[in-house]
């Protein structure tokens, strides 16, 4: 294709895009997407508030691992959305029971995790594998020997 060919596509795109935009308001496909993920934002951060103190932080490791691996691109997506990471206190619908003051957000509490795990680093950056893994503490056959 011409420049001039991919500039009248790119304008005719502006174009149907200005008259019905791809959000949740014009697109049902969207608006179901963005209800299952902000309803399993609260799910999940109803299970974490649910478990007792000593169990929360294996929760919420675990539910790095899903979202890091890639085997629940919804997690990922919660995990790293900056209107869950950020959220306006106004918005009371985010957190557990609507009290912002409370509780925080399941996306909140895994990056206060892993700001203050060896990891050091954001949750979006942990979950897009940006950061490396830290160490175990685990002692591997090879290092023995080199010893």
């Amino acid at each position: 294709m011409s420049p001039v060919d991919l500039a009248r596509e790119a304008e005719s795109r502006k174009r149907d895009r200005r008259k019905s935009p791809a959000n949740a308001a014009n697109n049902p496909s969207i608006r179901r997407d963005q209800h299952e993920i902000f309803d399993l934002a609260l799910r999940l951060a109803e299970t974490l508030y649910s478990l007792p103190p000593a169990a929360r932080l294996g929760y919420i490791n675990h539910i790095i691992g899903l979202a890091r691996d890639g085997h629940c691109p919804k997690i990922r997506k919660i995990l790293t959305n900056p209107s869950f990471i950020r959220p306006d206190k106004s918005k009371k619908h985010l957190f557990y029971r609507g009290q912002p003051g409370n509780f925080c957000t399941i996306a909140q509490a895994a990056n206060r995790y892993c700001l203050t795990s060896p990891w050091n680093a954001s949750v979006a950056q942990v979950v897009r594998g940006e950061v490396p893994e830290p160490p175990t503490g685990e002692v591997m056959d090879e290092e023995c020997l080199a010893a």
